[in-house]
């Protein structure tokens, strides 16, 4: 498995908008996490986590999106409030296996950052399997990606060959947004740059003179020393001579 991440130009409408996907992401985290551990206090059900975090996700989906005190979610996609809760069964599986601490609730002090995933494949027929690969977003070669529910975006770095991906990480460093996304290939294409070889006499004129006649001059630093050599060099033999 293998990860990109690349820096996106951003103008600032495109940096608030991602601003509210983050906030969006961290107030539905806060949200499972709160509903979670308020769960435990009944100890008459009798549930997984997984299981309450689906029940929570329900919960949301059908009555608290749909209240008007929260029409404001509507304008983000739901891919968003989907990996957010994903991303808190993970936290608590982790925890539950001694890997981590218990997880914290999120703050913008600590950065801003949310995950969306292409969910939606090509089925041929009802009741048949998806196509394969379908479920991912291509992403072409140059400074332009497509992230899922979100649109096109322009990026500092280009995308240095063809590929394609589900998931994608949005996430801010002090001023400056990136977004990354895991890569499923066993070794990354390489990078293969037109070149012309030429050959390279060194001289005593010259520094030295390429095959297709550029001449490179000597570093003045490097004549001063040659120079230099060539003195104490003449001295060495004057002594011998006068011995």
């Amino acid at each position: 498995m293998y990860s990109l991440k690349l820096e996106l130009k951003l103008n600032n409408k495109e940096k608030s908008r991602l601003a509210g996907c983050a906030g969006f992401a961290r107030f539905v985290y806060n949200f499972g996490l709160s509903m979670l551990t308020s769960s435990w206090d009944f100890e008459e059900i009798k549930a997984s986590d997984s299981k309450r975090l689906t029940a929570i996700e329900k919960v949301f989906t059908n009555h608290v999106k749909t209240n008007p005190e929260f029409a404001w979610m509507q304008q983000y996609p739901s891919a968003i409030y989907s990996s957010a809760l994903r991303n808190l069964a993970k936290a608590v599986e982790r925890w539950r296996k001694g890997e981590s601490g218990f997880p914290q609730m999120k703050s913008r002090k600590r950065g801003d950052s949310f995950t969306v995933l292409k969910k939606s494949g090509v089925y041929p027929a009802i009741g048949e399997p998806m196509l394969p690969f379908t479920n991912r977003q291509v992403l072409q070669l140059g400074k332009r990606i497509t992230i899922p529910g979100l649109g096109d975006f322009r990026l500092k770095q280009p995308i240095p060959f063809l590929c394609s991906s589900q998931s994608f990480t949005i996430s801010r460093t002090a001023d400056k947004w990136f977004v990354s996304f895991s890569l499923d290939v066993e070794k990354i294409p390489p990078l293969i740059h037109e070149v012309e070889s030429v050959g390279v006499d060194l001289g005593v004129k010259t520094f030295a003179t390429l095959s297709d006649g550029t001449t490179i001059v000597a570093p003045s630093s490097l004549k001063k020393a040659k120079t230099k050599l060539n003195k104490l060099q003449w001295r060495n033999r004057r002594k011998r001579a006068i011995r």
